[in-house]
C-alpha cells in the first residue's frame, strides 16, 4: 500500500544526490512527474520517419514484455523483482528524467526496496505509455500525408503497406460508443481495489471486448466476451491469451494480451485488479477515484 510509513526513511542515492522517502508515498509521488515524454524527446520523435516509429514502438513493446513479465512473478514472490531487476540490462531505461539513474539506484539495498522497485517499475511503465500515445499520433499523422499521396500517384506503396500492418498491432484500439463516456483505462501496473457487494456487477473491458464481473453469495466470477463464466478464485487469478492463464480468452483475440490482467480476490468479496496488457483494460471511471498499490 503506498500509505506504508517506514520506522526510519529510506535512503535512495542517485547519482550525486541522496534522497529519503518516509514512505512508499512520497516515493511515488516523486515519480508521478516523471511519467511524462520531455519536450527534447517529442522534438526529436517528431522528425522520425513511419519506419523509425515502427520499430520504436515494436522496441518498446518487447521492453514492456520484460516489464509485465517480471511484474506478474513479484504479485506471487515479492523478492523475485529484486533478482530480475538486477540481471535487466540497464541500458534498455531511457535516460529521460534521470530514469537510469534511479533504476541503478534500486540495485543496493536488500529486500525492503522491493516495494520501491515495483513501485519504480510501474511509473516506468506509465512513461512508455506516455512515449506509445505520442507515437501512435504521430504515426495516424503520418499515415494521413501517405494516404493523400496514395491518393495523388494512385498507388500504394511499400511504405504505406507497412503502417496497415502496424494498424492492429501496435496501437492500442479505440474504445467506442457509450463505452468510451462510462469507462475509463485503468493505470498500468497500478493495483485498483473493487468492493462489489453481492447482486452486483461491473462492466470490465478486456482491450476492446466486453465482459464483466459479477458478485453474489457464493464469491465472484468473470464472465468473459463469449459469455462464459468462471469464478474467481480467493487468491490471484490471470486473464490473458496465452494457454497457462487460469482463464484462457479466445486466442485470436490479437489485441488481448498473453498475460492481460490480474485479479486478485478475498473471502470479503475485495477484488484487486492489476492490468499488464499492452491495449488496456478498461472499467467504470468511478471504480478510479481512488487506487492504491
Amino acid at each position: 500500500m503506498l500509505n506504508k510509513f517506514f520506522a526510519k526513511p529510506i535512503e535512495v542515492t542517485v547519482g550525486e544526490q541522496s534522497l529519503k522517502f518516509s514512505s512508499l508515498a512520497d516515493f511515488e509521488f516523486a515519480l508521478a512527474g516523471r511519467t511524462s515524454v520531455p519536450s527534447k524527446k517529442i522534438t526529436s520523435m517528431v522528425k522520425f520517419s513511419i519506419d523509425e516509429l515502427r520499430k520504436e514502438a515494436k522496441t518498446i513493446k518487447e521492453i514492456e514484455k520484460q516489464f509485465v513479465s517480471m511484474l506478474s512473478k513479484s504479485i506471487e514472490d515479492p523478492e523475485s523483482i529484486n533478482r530480475a531487476l538486477r540481471e535487466m540490462d540497464a541500458q534498455i531505461f531511457s535516460q529521460d528524467h534521470g530514469w537510469r539513474s534511479i533504476i541503478a539506484a534500486l540495485h543496493s539495498g536488500e529486500e525492503e526496496l522491493n516495494e520501491f522497485r515495483r513501485v519504480a517499475l510501474v511509473k516506468y511503465m506509465q512513461y512508455l505509455s506516455s512515449r506509445q500515445e505520442i507515437i501512435k499520433y504521430l504515426y495516424s499523422e503520418k499515415k494521413k500525408h501517405v494516404k493523400s499521396s496514395v491518393s495523388s500517384n494512385g498507388e500504394a506503396g511499400a511504405e504505406f503497406k507497412d503502417t496497415l500492418m502496424l494498424e492492429n498491432t501496435v496501437f492500442e484500439p479505440l474504445v467506442e460508443g457509450n463505452a468510451a463516456a462510462e469507462m475509463e483505462k485503468m493505470p498500468k501496473g497500478e493495483n485498483v481495489t473493487i468492493r462489489l457487494k453481492a447482486g452486483k456487477k461491473m462492466d470490465v473491458l478486456i482491450s476492446k471486448h466486453p465482459c464483466k464481473i459479477i458478485s453474489d453469495e457464493s464469491g465472484c466470477k468473470f464472465v468473459d466476451e463469449a459469455g462464459r463464466s468462471y469464478k474467481l478464485k480467493i487468491g490471484k487469478t490471470v486473464i490473458g491469451r496465452d494457454s497457462k492463464t487460469d482463464i484462457m480468452m479466445d486466442p485470436n483475440l490479437r489485441d488481448v494480451s498473453r498475460t492481460h490482467l490480474v485479479i486478485e480476490a478475498d473471502d470479503s468479496n475485495t477484488l484487486y485488479l492489476t492490468d499488464l496488457s499492452a491495449h488496456g483494460t478498461y472499467i467504470p471511471r468511478k471504480y478510479l477515484e481512488s487506487h492504491t498499490f
